[in-house]
Order: structure tokens, then C-alpha cells, then sequence
């Protein structure tokens, strides 16, 4: 059996806006996922969706800085610690409809879901929020984020 070593790529984000259900949806997708091969795809084999709910939003649907304020440290370091070690990578952070969506793709799902309801158990998150971990081995989940930047895709 080979040893092999992953490097996870350093993110680099897009932002894409598109409308659904009538309404826009604001999505920093980081597009360096976009490259991974599909060996390197399945060890990240699992998608994390970690949805808060928001108070505020201005007409055009985005989160109000005041409220941005409020959430960005707590996304912040939520990305950090799951993060660490190499468990997660950032897929995207979606702004649609009083909701702030944080996707990550994900190597050990236990690791990830013992965090988060660490953070649960705390009570210090700013806005309650939910979460899934799904497999998704064959990344179609994020498939929807990242076909645009694939250089399948490219013109």
C-alpha cells in the first residue's frame, strides 16, 4: 500500500449571485475545490451544512452589517477549528433569505459533528442554527457550486 500526502489548496473565492424563488442568493464559493481530482475528492467524502438563521437583511436580500458583525466571529473561528488538522475544507458561504449557509467538505464526520455539538452544548453561537453532515463521496452535492470553475468548463 502506498503512502500518499494531500496538500489542502489555499482557498480562493469567488462570489456568484443567482435568484431562487424569487429571490437573490450570494454565494463566496471557493473555487480551488474546483481542481481537486477524484481520488483526492473522495477523502473529503462528506458535505457539512451549517445553516444560521438571521434577523436582518436589506431589500436586495444581504445581511445587514450590523448583523455581520455580530456573525462573522463566529463563522470565523468555526472555520478554523473544523479546520484543524486538516478535517474540513470551505466549499461555500451562501446569503439567502434571513440564512447564512457555511459548507464545508468534510474527511472524518465524527471529528466534525463532536465540534459542533460541543458548540451547541456551549449556548455561545450568536443565532441558532442547524447542521447536517451528508456523504457524498462522488462530491454531487457541491457539484452545483463548482461546475462553473472546473476546467472541464473553461472556454
Amino acid at each position: 500500500m502506498s503512502n500518499t500526502k494531500f496538500v489542502v489548496p489555499e482557498s480562493s473565492y469567488t462570489v456568484v449571485q443567482r435568484e431562487d424563488e424569487g429571490a437573490k442568493v450570494y454565494a463566496a464559493v471557493n473555487t480551488s475545490l474546483a481542481s481537486i481530482d477524484k481520488a483526492e475528492r473522495q477523502l473529503f467524502g462528506w458535505q457539512l451544512s451549517i445553516i444560521l438563521d438571521l434577523q436582518t437583511e436589506d431589500a436586495q436580500g444581504m445581511t445587514l452589517d450590523s448583523e455581520s458583525k455580530e456573525i462573522e466571529p463566529f463563522c470565523q473561528q468555526l472555520e478554523t477549528d473544523l479546520r484543524a488538522g486538516g478535517n474540513a475544507m470551505p466549499l461555500a458561504r451562501i446569503t439567502w433569505r434571513k440564512t447564512r449557509e457555511l459548507l464545508f467538505r468534510v474527511y472524518n464526520p465524527a471529528m466534525a459533528d463532536k465540534l459542533i455539538q460541543q458548540l451547541i452544548e456551549a449556548e455561545e453561537n450568536p443565532r441558532p442554527f442547524s447542521y447536517t453532515i451528508d456523504p457524498d463521496m462522488e462530491w454531487e452535492m457541491a457539484e452545483d457550486y463548482l461546475k462553473q470553475f472546473s476546467a472541464d468548463n473553461a472556454p
